[in-house]
């Protein structure tokens, strides 16, 4: 019988780098190379001669041994994948290749196999899939919207941007967002998770794939812009609040998320998270207005401990008005009325009364119910307003005031009348706290200064009692208050306003020697103009 192999093939298939091994039609193997020794540890001299099943112990994955075999006597070659048994006793996955090999006459003689193991590849590939069935389980099982964005079309318009000479991207999309606008546009939805079907659909995933133009407002373009600006830097990723629209146009806020992960990027894809921030902002709102329920309940209160001061300030110009007109009719009624003096008497009457305008415009201000108004306020001018509120206190009690107000201090952003809320409400509790005492003298100090040029920092130093001790973190508690009549809210509300304009306030017992103590507010300073 003619030999399945011939001397020169043995070497060249010795030379492979694959597994290559020849047997007969009945199995028997004729040629071994040194790579299949190498795949399943038989060495050449234990395989010449062995029937080929019975030692690798061969299992087809996909077509039964009869199968394979008349495949290849039928067509002279077969491929598949085989799981072999090596020397050790472990299995190896095999691609192998089959090829028929005939005599001079063309009859079968044997078969040519070659295979390489693909154990390593096949054991990724599970691993591969069972992380692409993990990511697609949390995909949709997590209580947030995930989206996948397919970005490949906006490559070559940021390119034709660059090649025309645009080098700073962010500020080129914030004076040309229709620039922004027409990438979104090129941006397309892959896929999205159920809960976006929730949150921005009707229940219709088809509808809602395709351009992601529609779900973004104006207000909400640099966001996007922002992303392409960032995933260029090679930053991992870009989180901000923002606000995007469900697919009727309805507006809402979220927290949006863009991850720029390299393996996505290469992909041109993005994967995006959105979470629903409606309740939480809702809730921010309702916090706001009870807030400023408080506020206005504890100006109420405080402009009812200064009733006597207001009355003192409006009864002032009401008396001088009475004793100007009483003059002005005295000098009417002489034979040969005066009208220089009743001139002067009318334009006293004309000063007062706008004198008494005033307070009760003050008093209007503080009354009112209102939302916080921010705008750029100097610390000096709201205490000087609001030392007009506390004088007649002041003085009732035998308080001596001392004012040191640094000049050019910049100005700070902050609700002018909630700010004179504060400052009223710290002189008050300064002067209460002094009256409270027979300690001698009364000293009160408001100073305002910058030290670093940035902030400004305004103190409150008074010569009471002090802070007992262990009250000191207790005082801007809520409800916790040292007075018989107090509602413990005065301190908390000031609090509020001061961190609500992002400032800080803090209240200790003076370090200067002197007794007492001193509040402490600190509010960053605007820049001024160049």
């Amino acid at each position: 019988m003619t030999p399945p192999i011939t001397p020169a093939e043995a070497h060249v298939f010795e030379r492979f780098h694959d597994a290559v091994f020849v047997r007969d039609m009945e199995g028997t193997i004729h040629f071994w190379n040194a790579a299949s020794a190498a795949l399943y540890g038989w060495p050449s001299h234990t395989a010449l001669g062995a029937n080929a099943r019975a030692l690798l112990k061969c299992e087809h994955h996909r077509d039964p041994h009869a199968c394979a075999d008349a495949k290849v006597l039928a067509d002279g070659y077969w491929e598949g994948e085989l799981s072999r048994l090596t020397e050790t006793g472990s299995r190896r996955l095999v691609n192998v290749r089959w090829s028929l090999r005939r005599d001079a006459a063309g009859n079968p003689v044997g078969v040519l196999e070659t295979g390489h193991d693909i154990s390593s590849a096949k054991e990724l590939e599970r691993h591969l899939k069972a992380s692409e069935y993990r990511y697609r389980n949390l995909f949709q099982a997590m209580a947030a919207s995930f989206w996948e964005l397919d970005f490949t079309a906006v490559g070559p318009k940021i390119r034709a941007l660059l090649d025309a000479g645009v080098r700073d991207l962010e500020p080129y999309f914030l004076t040309h967002p229709e620039v922004v606008r027409d990438m979104m546009r090129s941006t397309r939805v892959l896929d999205l998770n159920d809960h976006s079907l929730r949150l921005f659909g009707r229940g219709n995933r088809a509808e809602m794939l395709g351009t992601v133009d529609r779900y973004w407002p104006d207000e909400s373009i640099q966001v996007y812009a922002r992303c392409v600006v960032k995933s260029l830097a090679g930053l991992p990723n870009n989180i901000e609040v923002t606000r995007l629209k469900t697919i009727d146009g309805t507006a809402f806020e979220c927290l949006f998320t863009a991850c720029f992960s390299k393996e996505n990027l290469a992909r041109g894809v993005i994967l995006i998270g959105i979470i629903d921030l409606s309740e939480l902002a809702a809730a921010r709102h309702a916090l706001e207005i009870m807030q400023t329920e408080l506020a206005h309940v504890a100006r109420i209160s405080i402009l009812g401990e200064l009733s006597a001061s207001i009355a003192h300030e409006i009864k002032q110009p009401l008396t001088s008005i009475s004793t100007y007109a009483q003059a002005a009719l005295r000098w009417l009624k002489r034979p040969q009325p005066d009208l220089q003096e009743i001139e002067n008497a009318l334009l006293q009457i004309i000063d007062e009364a706008q004198r008494t305008d005033d307070v009760i415009g003050r008093i209007r201000a503080m009354a009112l119910r209102r939302p916080a108004e921010e705008s750029d306020v100097a610390i000096n001018e709201v205490v000087q307003d609001s030392l007009q509120f506390t004088d007649h206190e002041l003085r009732k009690h035998s308080i001596r005031l001392t004012t040191e107000l640094a000049g050019a201090l910049p100005p700070v952003r902050a609700d002018r009348v909630l700010l004179q809320q504060v400052i009223v409400n710290l002189v008050m509790n300064a002067a209460q706290a002094m009256a409270s005492t027979a300690s001698a003298p009364r000293e009160l100090t408001l100073r305002s200064t910058s030290p670093d040029g940035q902030d400004v920092r305004f103190e409150v130093l008074d010569s009471g009692p002090g802070i007992a001790p262990g009250l000191e973190h207790k005082l801007f508690e809520s409800f916790f208050t040292t007075k018989t009549t107090g509602m413990g809210m005065g301190l908390p509300i000031c609090r509020s306003i001061i961190e609500a304009a992002g400032g800080l306030i803090q209240l200790e017992n003076r370090d200067d020697g002197s007794s007492g103590a001193k509040v402490t507010i600190t509010l960053p300073g605007l820049k001024r103009p160049v």
